[in-house]
């Protein structure tokens, strides 16, 4: 089910944290968004090198002077060293992960410097070495959600007390020199990546904001060029149909003037969340105007037409305080079809002829779908 689109209320910094830590995150935007693409390729080649030096620098700690002392020790860095090269590889020949992948990366990454500070004997070294949480915070900041970056954070920061406290009672590190390190660091460890999570995700809402619909979570037409363009590639490559579906909610302007226009903005809400729902992950979706919709799906013929015919009584058989019905307009677009090779110009054309099949719904009395293919 989509939601509405709220920003941040401003003025009240504690309710804008408590929006920012409860907010939905959003794990697949990177694999989802047209305008990420170009960038895929190298967050991947960068977290790929980012594990590989992991894996060299625990590679030299456990060759060279400060190597575990104990067996285990050794063990576990030989494991962690072969870990590292796995997953850098993982992120040169695999897509980018969703949020398992995600989120199992940061644990890794923040077990194993955990790990590596704690075994290493000098406890200057280890001091040095927490910076390395700096690296897996900024990870954390651009790929996982709030609550997440607070484990983050507070795994990282723990861990780098234990390390100063070790140090600290070594003695072999002039004190006032081991305050000034730990106060930058918990700058660089603690603070930074809140406050970097913090202004990227407004900065996030914003951008959605300016390709979503306010009052049902719905792309807008800003928003639904780019996804339906999105879409129409990636069927094209799968050699999927696609299904351009237009629905008009039927004599809406009568629910304003009878039950007056909140109640009017109660029904948009629910046919768009029940349009959403029945449509299914696959489905593009969008509010177009006052009471009308623009919903673009991929998949083989067999589903196409099911979710197509069944739409109607997805949306409308329910006794709702407020019924209503509504006219659906379908233009398929069949693997073999020659629009295909019409590009933008496809999607202009199949948009507009759902919009005549959904006008010819309407005219029959409308609570019905009409559907042709191009």
């Amino acid at each position: 089910m989509r939601t509405p689109v709220h920003l941040p209320t401003g003025g009240n910094s504690w309710n804008l944290l408590n929006e920012w830590y409860h907010e939905e995150h959003d794990y697949e935007w990177m694999k989802r968004h047209r305008s990420s693409r170009a960038i895929q390729p190298l967050c991947r080649a960068l977290l790929g090198i980012m594990s590989m030096i992991f894996g060299l620098t625990a590679l030299v700690k456990l060759v060279g002077p400060d190597a575990p002392p104990t067996t285990l020790g050794k063990y576990l860095g030989a494991i962690v060293v072969a870990s590292c090269f796995v997953i850098a590889g993982l992120w040169f020949t695999r897509p980018f992960p969703g949020q398992r992948g995600l989120i199992a990366f940061a644990i890794f990454a923040d077990i194993g410097l955990a790990g590596a500070v704690l075994m290493v004997t000098d406890r200057d070294s280890a001091t040095f070495g927490c910076i390395a949480f700096a690296v897996s915070g900024t990870y954390a900041t651009l790929f996982v959600s709030a609550k997440w970056l607070l484990g983050h954070v507070a795994w990282a920061t723990g861990v780098s007390i234990i390390v100063f406290v070790l140090a600290f009672g070594a003695g072999t590190v002039d004190h006032s020199t081991l305050l000034a390190r730990a106060l930058v660091l918990f700058a660089a460890v603690t603070l930074l990546p809140i406050f970097s999570h913090l202004t990227w995700r407004m900065m996030y809402r914003d951008a959605r904001e300016s390709d979503h619909d306010p009052l049902t979570g719905l792309f807008n037409r800003r928003g639904l060029d780019a996804a339906v363009t999105v879409l129409f590639d990636q069927a094209r490559d799968d050699a999927w149909c696609l299904a351009f579906i237009v629905g008009l909610i039927d004599k809406f302007k009568l629910v304003n003037d009878v039950h007056g226009h909140p109640a009017g903005d109660r029904v948009i809400q629910r046919t768009a969340n029940r349009l959403s729902a029945h449509l299914g992950q696959r489905a593009v979706v969008g509010r177009v105007g006052g009471e009308e919709y623009l919903a673009v799906i991929s998949g083989p013929p067999e589903m196409i037409i099911t979710l197509t015919e069944g739409i109607v009584p997805a949306l409308s058989d329910y006794p709702d305080p407020i019924r209503t019905t509504v006219s659906v307009g379908v233009a398929i677009m069949p693997t073999e079809s020659k629009a295909w090779t019409g590009g933008s110009s496809a999607i202009s054309v199949a948009s507009n002829v759902a919009d005549s099949m959904m006008y010819q719904a309407k005219a029959a009395g409308g609570n019905g779908v009409r559907t042709t293919s191009i």
